[in-house]
C-alpha cells in the first residue's frame, strides 16, 4: 500500500471513529420517549371572557361585492381602459358587506349625496 493509500485509510477509520464517539454522546444524553396523553376537548362554546365591549373601539375594514367573474388569465391579460367585465349577479340581487373577507351582510346599493352607500337587508347568520 502507497503513502497516500494509507494516509487515507487512516483519515477514514478517524473519522469513523469520531462519528462513533458522537453516536455514542447523543445515544448517552437521549431520554426515553413517551406518548403524551391530553383531555378530550369538547366543542362546547364556551362564553369569552372579554366582553365584547371591550372591542368597541378596534377599527375593522368592510368592503362591499357586487359580484365575481372567473376568467382566464391571457383574457385578465387582455384587459384594457373601456374594457367592460360582465359579473356574476343581476343589478336586482343583494350586494354582500364583508368584514376582512367574510360576508356578514346583504343589502341593497343606495346613493347618499353623489356617494355609494348599503342599506342592510339581511345580517349573516353565525353558521355562514
Amino acid at each position: 500500500m502507497s503513502n497516500a493509500e494509507e494516509t487515507a485509510v487512516a483519515e477514514e477509520s478517524a473519522s469513523e471513529s469520531v462519528v462513533d464517539q458522537i453516536q455514542g454522546d447523543v445515544a448517552e444524553n437521549v431520554s426515553e420517549a413517551h406518548p403524551v396523553e391530553f383531555p378530550q376537548a369538547s366543542k362546547s362554546k364556551a362564553k369569552s371572557s372579554l366582553p365584547i365591549e371591550r372591542f368597541a373601539e378596534v377599527s375593522i375594514e368592510l368592503s362591499v361585492e357586487i359580484g365575481r367573474v372567473t376568467m382566464p388569465i391571457g383574457e385578465m391579460l387582455q384587459l384594457g381602459e373601456g374594457a367592460v367585465v360582465e359579473l356574476n349577479r343581476s343589478v336586482t340581487e343583494s350586494v354582500d358587506v364583508m368584514a376582512q373577507g367574510i360576508r356578514i351582510a346583504s343589502g341593497e346599493v343606495v346613493v347618499i349625496d353623489d356617494r355609494f352607500a348599503v342599506r342592510i337587508t339581511e345580517i349573516a347568520s353565525s353558521e355562514e
